[in-house]
C-alpha cells in the first residue's frame, strides 16, 4: 500500500509540473518562437559580405595553347560537356583548362590555356604535344547558349545547334 501511494504521488507531481515545463525552455517545441513577417531591405543599404577593399582579383597567367585540333559538345542528362584537343607548342604542357571569357548573343566563349614548363623541353611530335580538356555546362546554362567557340593562340573552333 505505501508503495502504491509513492508512486502515485511521485506520477502526480510530475504531471502537475507538465504544465511548467510546456512554457520552459527546457522544452523543444518552445526553442523558436512563430515566424513574423519582416520588411524587405533595400538592396542598395545592405553591406556586402565581402568589402570592395579585401576583395583580389585572379589574373590567369597560362598561356593560350597554340592551336585548337579538335572539339565536340556533348549532351548529357544535366546539360553538356564540351571537350577540346589543343597542340602545345612543346612536350610538357600541363594544368590545361578551357576558361570561360564570356557569353554574348548566345555565344559561349571559351580559352584553351595550359600551364607552361619550366625550363628546356623538347618540340616533340605533334601527337606528343596534344593536351585535351572539358567545361561543363549546366542546363540553364545551356538554355540561352546556341554556338560554343573555343579560343586559341592561332586559331578557333566552333560548335553550335
Amino acid at each position: 500500500m505505501l508503495r502504491t501511494t509513492l508512486l502515485s504521488t511521485a506520477v502526480l507531481l510530475t504531471l502537475s509540473g507538465c504544465a511548467r515545463i510546456s512554457e520552459s525552455r527546457l522544452n523543444p517545441f518552445n526553442w523558436f518562437g512563430n515566424s513574423t513577417e519582416v520588411a524587405q531591405s533595400d538592396p542598395a543599404e545592405r553591406r556586402p559580405l565581402v568589402p570592395a577593399s579585401r576583395t583580389t582579383q585572379i589574373v590567369d597567367t597560362r598561356p593560350m595553347v597554340q592551336s585548337i585540333t579538335a572539339l565536340s559538345v556533348d549532351r548529357t542528362p544535366s546539360g553538356a560537356i564540351v571537350r577540346a584537343t589543343g597542340t602545345a607548342p612543346t612536350q610538357g604542357y600541363f594544368n590545361a583548362e578551357l576558361v570561360e571569357t564570356g557569353t554574348s548573343n548566345g555565344v559561349l566563349v571559351l580559352e584553351f590555356r595550359a600551364q607552361a614548363p619550366t625550363g628546356f623541353q623538347a618540340q616533340g611530335t605533334p601527337r606528343s604535344r596534344e593536351i585535351n580538356a572539358g567545361y561543363v555546362i549546366d542546363a540553364a546554362t545551356l538554355a540561352d547558349i546556341r554556338t560554343v567557340r573555343v579560343q586559341a593562340a592561332t586559331n578557333a573552333r566552333t560548335s553550335g545547334r
